[in-house]
């Protein structure tokens, strides 16, 4: 994840000096489809992946809080069965 802000950082501060007009070259750079920069591109693609990521990160954690809790469960039934003997 650490990759993925850094890249976005460093495209941000790359269009910032675009904007400005200190990076002319890639001002020029347009994708033509989209008629947008390149580095706009790129920032969404980053942005995206960050997203991406964290949705990704969301899910495991929640199936990881329940197994837990599916594990908590089991036990309980297993100790309940176990007086009941």
């Amino acid at each position: 994840m650490i990759w993925w802000v850094l890249a976005l950082s460093v495209l941000t501060i790359l269009s910032y000096l675009a904007d400005v007009g200190l990076l002319t070259f890639l001002q020029d750079l347009k994708v033509p489809a989209l008629n947008a920069s390149i580095l706009s591109i790129l920032i969404l693609l980053c942005t995206a992946g960050i997203l991406a990521r964290m949705l990704v990160m969301a899910k495991k954690g929640e199936k990881e809080s329940l197994a837990e809790r599916i594990n908590e469960l089991e036990g309980r039934m297993k100790a309940s069965q176990q007086r009941e003997e």
